[in-house]
């Protein structure tokens, strides 16, 4: 999956950007007390492990 899929899905799931750093975005969620980050790589694709950890606290 790549990272422009990640993002799409996790603004789906109600998350939306805090603030943008040198290659990260932050996100936060209203109903959870933990932040996620997600790269601006697009169109490079995750690593299977970073992939299931996201997918874990992203919620889908």
């Amino acid at each position: 999956m790549k990272w422009s899929e990640i993002k799409r899905i996790a603004i789906e799931k109600g998350w939306y950007i805090v603030r943008r750093g040198s290659k990260h975005d932050i996100y936060a969620h209203a109903n959870k007390d933990f932040q996620i980050q997600i790269e601006r790589h697009k169109s490079k694709e995750v690593k299977q492990g970073l992939y299931f950890n996201l997918k874990k606290k992203i919620g889908f």
